[in-house]
This record gives C-alpha cells, sequence and structure tokens, in this order.
C-alpha cells in the first residue's frame, strides 16, 4: 500500500508581501534608533551649542559683554583619569597625556557678593592679588581641566595678571582686560580667551543662578567649565603644549615641611589695610584652609574647603598705576624680592626671583637652595612690601 507524500502549502501572494514589509519596517526602525544613539551620544561633536553666540562689542576695554548665553550651569559627567604621569605644578599623580599641557590661568572673582567660587577645589595652583578699590582677584591655575567642572565667576585681567600667567607659559582666561593687559598681551604674544572681545568666546555662558538670588549683577556671572574648555579649545589655533626645551622650576617632596623657621598653625596675610586672608593648619589633611572675611573659603561646585599643602607669601613693589584715572595698580612681577614659605605647619623665610616677563620665578631659602615643596596644592599670596603675615 502506498503513502501520499504531503502536499505544501504555499503562502498567499499577499501575505508575503505583508511580511517583507514587516521585516523593512523592522530593519528601518532599527536603523533610526542607532543613527539617533550615535548622533546624541555623550562627547559627540555633532554640531555647536545652539545656546552660543559669538560676537564682537565694538568697545570692550576692561568691560563686561552682557551677552545672554545660557540659563544654568553645566554638569561635568564623572570621569576616572589615568593616573600614570606626574603633575607639574602639584607632584602629584596624574594622566601622563597631560603632563605638557599648557595650563589654563583663569582670572577669578573675589568681592564678598560672588563668593563662594566655582572650580577653585580642582585649581593646582591659586594666586591672590590686589586690585583697586581695596579688593583683591585670584588667577586659578589648571595643568589638566578635564575635570574640574564649573569654573568662576570670571573677570578681567591686569597687565601683571598677564605677566603671572606668562610665568608658566600658561594660556590665559578672562572677561575682559585692562588698556595695560591689552598691551602686555600683544607684547608678549599670549594666548588670550575673553569672553568680552570675541571671536572665542564659545568656552563662557553666564550663570543664571548667580543672578536670580540677587547676589550679584550681569557683571559677575560669566562662567566656562572643563569639558566646554576641553571640546573647544583645540579649535582656537593655539599652541597647547609646552615646547621640548621648556622646564618647570618648582621641586616637590613627600613633605617638604621647613626644617627651620617659626610655627604657622595660624596664617594671617595682609594684603591692604582693609582686605586679610587667614590660613588655619588642619594635620589630618596636612594642608592649609583659608578665610576671608571670617568664611571658609569654599569651591560651590561641591561645598568642599580645598586644603594647600604650601602657601607662598611674596613681598613686591604695588603701586598707584602712573596716568591711570581708574585707580588701577601696578605690581612689580620681575626683579627680586623676600618672602615666606609655608608647609607643615612651619614657615621660613625666603626670596624669589624672575629675570623677565617670560621667564619663570624661581624659589630659594635665605641659604641660596632651591625649596622642595609639599606634593599637593600651592595657595601664593602677592602683597606690598609695607604689608606683611603673621604666624601663631
Amino acid at each position: 500500500m502506498s503513502r501520499r507524500k504531503p502536499v505544501k502549502r504555499k503562502m498567499p501572494a499577499l501575505q508575503k508581501v505583508l511580511v517583507f514589509f514587516i521585516v523593512i519596517l523592522i530593519i528601518t526602525i532599527i536603523a533610526a534608533v542607532y543613527i539617533y544613539m550615535e548622533t546624541n551620544a555623550p562627547g559627540s561633536n555633532s554640531g555647536r551649542d545652539p545656546n552660543t553666540s559669538v560676537q564682537t562689542p565694538a568697545d570692550a576695554s576692561d568691560q563686561q559683554s552682557d551677552q545672554d548665553i545660557d540659563t544654568s550651569p553645566e554638569q561635568t559627567p564623572e570621569l576616572t583619569p589615568v593616573l600614570d604621569g606626574i603633575n607639574p605644578l602639584t607632584g602629584l599623580p596624574m594622566d601622563a597625556r597631560s603632563e605638557r599641557n599648557r595650563p589654563l590661568a583663569v582670572v577669578l572673582n573675589n568681592i564678598p557678593e560672588a563668593l563662594p567660587m566655582n572650580g577653585v577645589s580642582k585649581a593646582d595652583i591659586i594666586y591672590e592679588y590686589s586690585v583697586e578699590g581695596g579688593l583683591t582677584r585670584m588667577l586659578a591655575l589648571y595643568q589638566d581641566v578635564s575635570y574640574t567642572g564649573v569654573i568662576g565667576s570670571i573677570r578681567s585681567a591686569r597687565h601683571y595678571t598677564v605677566q603671572l600667567a606668562e610665568s608658566y607659559d600658561a594660556i590665559l582666561v578672562a572677561a575682559g582686560r585692562s588698556p595695560q593687559a591689552q598691551t602686555e598681551v600683544r607684547n608678549l604674544g599670549i594666548p588670550f580667551l575673553n569672553e568680552v572681545e570675541g571671536p572665542l568666546r564659545d568656552i563662557f555662558y553666564r550663570d543664571r543662578n548667580r543672578i536670580s538670588d540677587r547676589r550679584v549683577g550681569e557683571v559677575h556671572s560669566v562662567v566656562t567649565s572643563g569639558d566646554r574648555i576641553t571640546e573647544w579649545l583645540p579649535e582656537y589655533d593655539f599652541r597647547l603644549f609646552h615646547d621640548r626645551n621648556y622646564e618647570h622650576t618648582l621641586f616637590f617632596v613627600d613633605d617638604g615641611t621647613p626644617q627651620s623657621g617659626v610655627r604657622a598653625d595660624e596664617v594671617t596675610v595682609r594684603f591692604s589695610q582693609g582686605k586679610t586672608t587667614v590660613f588655619h593648619y588642619d594635620a589630618q589633611d596636612r594642608g592649609y584652609h583659608a578665610r576671608q572675611g571670617n568664611r571658609d573659603f569654599t569651591d560651590a561646585n561641591d561645598n568642599s574647603a580645598p586644603a594647600f599643602a604650601n602657601i607662598l607669601i611674596l613681598k613686591t613693589s604695588v603701586t598707584a598705576l602712573r596716568g591711570d584715572d581708574s585707580g588701577r595698580l601696578d605690581i612689580e612681577t620681575t626683579g627680586s624680592g623676600s618672602g615666606y614659605y609655608v608647609s607643615g605647619g612651619k614657615a621660613a623665610e625666603i626670596n624669589w626671583s624672575r629675570r623677565d616677563k617670560s621667564s619663570p620665578f624661581v624659589y630659594t631659602l635665605t641659604n641660596g637652595s632651591h625649596i622642595n615643596f609639599s606634593a599637593g596644592k600651592t595657595y601664593i599670596c602677592i602683597i606690598p612690601t609695607n604689608m606683611d603675615a603673621d604666624f601663631n
């Protein structure tokens, strides 16, 4: 008895067409999702920030721009650096790819109404120096800004600010400049990111939170961020790395506490009759915490109080700038002078010298030997020769 072969049923033509279109639809959806994810992935350079505009005001001499760039500070994603090198500004581990960076030197506001600042806890070196009106301003140096977050608020540069930045072969970041600073930028050929005068203004925006609570006005609201600088700096056609023959003049050891000197658990530095900064030594943190006007020096990004392993107090000529009708100052940054080095709860007298405006500072103890700084952050106070510091 023969067996019947099974009959294969053919799929109707309409059903075949329907299956074909379903497959095509699924492929199209998958492709669209993939393109969307690639275009909007973190760090994508698909286009400029739509909230950023580039303009050049007609007259920006020591003035702030009223440009409305953004509405709130940016948040930097959590990144894990590779610590296979040494930071030349701190002696601490850092990503080896950043060792030869030209540091960023950012001019920071220091009026009471604008405090706390953003980004100061990530600075490698902070300068505090006098400006007109009995106030002080700061210059924060960053060997690598990748992990810094928001930085600000940012103010205008003075000619001696330019000279300080040049001593590190740094890239200067400010919001405005004095006429004398503009002349110094041109004479020294220093790269200058200026929020006011463009066209290199993509890294700046305004912190609306600083304005909304009426602490400060528009003039004190300019900020930047580490991720913006990292994204835009390569497009500015600056030299981004030190030349091969560039040599750093800071020497670091694990513990650079002066072998001789006076006890310095508390240090009071006088910049003028009305402005002092006080430092308190914290043995647990192995560093000094700063206070201004009975207020802790903190970072608005995370409310941390940075600990400075070293304090330098440099005494120099600070005089009224001749011919200036705005009360600006002239601070001597070349030549030589005296001062103090403070670390580990002790202070020692030192000498400083600088050959010219393109040379780094050199620091020595009174016996002529170079200073071995404690590995960590450094706070540098530049004060007039008629002012001093108290230690106890």
